[in-house]
């Protein structure tokens, strides 16, 4: 029996037959795959906790058919719970997990954003800071872990520094005022939300989730990430839209 051992988030969950579950796991190493969990949903399954959303885990399964795996053994690391008992808490939890899941690919690890996802995790249970600041942080860090860094260093346009910079949706990064004049798409935003964005890029996952800001810098960087992922990964999040109306 072709067995792996790995730890992972369950991201989605779904029942298959009377007592089956089919669930997508993010993995430390083999990336997003689904596996099935044989008689999950009864009450007195070893897998009722362990195969239930935002579940962290270490997961034994074997090879199924196709590219779908089994499950054979569950130890839960962390159940994530309290996100399922607050209803704002559930919501911006289901923005990581689809965010996630729409960022991932099949069997492709993805260490960095799995690390990620845990963490932000966390930090939305412990209540460190405000709910909005962390996922602008979490979709920041999330899309540089899959090739959409967006330059705030210089303007992206001509490579030239300045004191004053817009930000430019199509190009990816800050742009000057000369610059900015002939782009589309272009976002006005103060030198203190580039400044977050830089620490954000630049910081370690451990020590990301330290920080606030003013109601300022979080609109700017809303305005911005929003539009940016809409532009680059060309995908409506349903998540996001119920968070909108909170």
């Amino acid at each position: 029996m072709n067995e792996i051992k790995t730890k992972g988030i369950v991201v989605s969950e779904m029942p298959i037959g009377e007592n089956d579950k089919r669930i997508v796991i993010i993995t430390k190493d083999k990336g997003k795959i689904t596996a099935f969990a044989r008689g999950a949903r009864k009450t007195n399954s070893m897998f009722l906790a362990g195969s239930q959303l935002f579940c962290y885990g270490e997961y034994i399964l074997y090879k199924g058919k196709a590219s779908s795996y089994n499950v054979k053994q569950i130890q839960i690391i962390e159940s994530f719970h309290g996100i399922r008992k607050d209803i704002d808490l559930l919501a911006y939890g289901l923005y990581v997990l689809e965010f996630a899941t729409f960022i991932t690919q099949e069997n492709v690890p993805n260490k960095p954003l799995m690390k990620l996802m845990l963490k932000t995790l966390q930090i939305l249970v412990r209540k460190v800071i405000d709910y909005d600041l962390t996922m602008r942080i979490f979709e920041l860090k999330a899309m540089s872990y899959i090739g959409y860094t967006p330059n705030v260093i210089s303007c992206v346009n001509c490579g030239e520094q300045y004191d004053k910079y817009s930000f430019s949706i199509k190009l990816g990064g800050i742009v000057c005022k000369n610059c900015s004049d002939e782009q589309k798409y272009v976002i006005r935003i103060n030198n203190s939300t580039i400044y977050t964005m830089r620490y954000i890029l630049a910081t370690s996952v451990e020590k990301l989730f330290s920080f606030q800001v003013n109601e300022t810098i979080k609109y700017e960087l809303t305005l911005i990430m929003k539009k940016y992922i809409e532009y680059h990964l060309n995908h409506k999040f349903k998540s996001l839209d119920f968070l909108l109306k909170l």
